[in-house]
């Protein structure tokens, strides 16, 4: 395994964690204008069981962004998108795991919340560029 790719994807993946979580955080926003009776919060999983809705909305927007990165049917473009393809699916599914994280640790201090989303992204990005450099074997 190369180093200097595998940190490309690392690089890569935890950039794409945070974009994760800034674009839940806006769905969030936007969802609590119609529907404001339940916390902000970024984890999908956690709101299926506190506010169902917006859970799946959340996973929805997820899912969509995972489906972007599809790669196009051309031959000299297929391997580079592949990469960006699988590094998005990773970094999707381990942000429905790492997301809880700072729903796992209750504090009355707002700092230690933004700590532990951060901590969740790198955390997040770490595991899924080390499994996007496993699963694509180069």
């Amino acid at each position: 395994m190369n180093s200097r790719i595998l940190s490309y994807r690392i690089a890569s993946s935890i950039g794409y964690s945070f974009i994760l979580t800034i674009i839940t955080a806006i769905v969030s926003i936007i969802l609590k204008a119609f529907y404001p009776p339940f916390p902000f919060n970024i984890a999908p999983l956690d709101l299926l069981v506190i506010s169902p809705i917006e859970g799946v909305i959340e996973l929805i927007v997820i899912g969509l962004l995972a489906l972007f990165t599809y790669p196009v049917r051309s031959t000299i473009e297929r391997a580079p998108l592949m990469q960006a393809r699988t590094t998005a699916i990773y970094t999707s599914i381990g942000y429905l795991a790492f997301s809880l994280l700072p729903y796992a640790i209750r504090v009355p201090y707002i700092q230690t919340y933004i700590g532990l989303v951060i901590a969740f992204n790198v955390l997040n990005g770490i595991t899924a560029g080390v499994a996007t450099s496993i699963s694509l074997k180069e």
